[in-house]
């Protein structure tokens, strides 16, 4: 909200507190005295926000780039709106957790900020014999770590779906928590 956009974020739990998050949100940006988007940044931001802002900035002049993250990769976008990038090389991709978070409004977000497509993918989690990975589609984390521009990207490699995803993940999964 600093940088003047109307930002909703997610949560990675089920019940987004959406009002301590306000009151934060109120209380970090009295801090601000100066409308410049570093000064912004240095006082109320994250300091991923301006690296992977300076890596979109360089990049996406000479490549495309995905943006992998939930709404913190909107942040990213916000600040990189405001010192430049090539819309044209740009994408964000999130998991359909993210998007269809009605506490949040991550398409609406990145439609405010700029022209650039936003891709979301359903990894299926919600069909998996483990608890630990229906557990994302059921509220918790939702995202992480780059996950669904992750998927994304792998689904275009490969060629597979959500279906070949959830398969692959159950392996790992299995042989991860299976081996300790």
């Amino acid at each position: 909200r600093a940088l003047g956009f109307d930002a909703k974020v997610s949560s990675s739990i089920p019940n987004n507190p959406v009002e301590l998050k306000n009151q934060v949100v109120d209380s970090a940006l009295e801090r601000i005295i100066d409308d410049h988007p570093y000064s912004i940044i240095a006082k109320v931001g994250d300091p991923m926000i301006p690296f992977v802002a300076g890596m979109l900035s360089s990049a996406s002049d000479v490549s495309k780039v995905m943006l992998a993250g939930g709404t913190q990769m909107t942040a990213v976008l916000a600040f990189a709106s405001k010192i430049g990038f090539n819309e044209e090389n740009t994408a964000i991709g999130t998991t359909s957790y993210i998007t269809n978070d009605e506490s949040a409004n991550f398409k609406n977000l990145v439609e405010e900020i700029s022209d650039i497509p936003a891709i979301s993918v359903d990894p299926g989690l919600k069909n998996s014999q483990y608890s630990g990975l229906r557990a994302f589609s059921e509220g918790f984390a939702k995202e992480g770590v780059g996950a669904g521009g992750s998927i994304i990207s792998s689904m275009l490699k490969t060629g597979n779906n959500s279906t070949k995803f959830l398969e692959l993940a159950e392996k790992e999964y299995s042989r991860l928590f299976t081996s300790l």
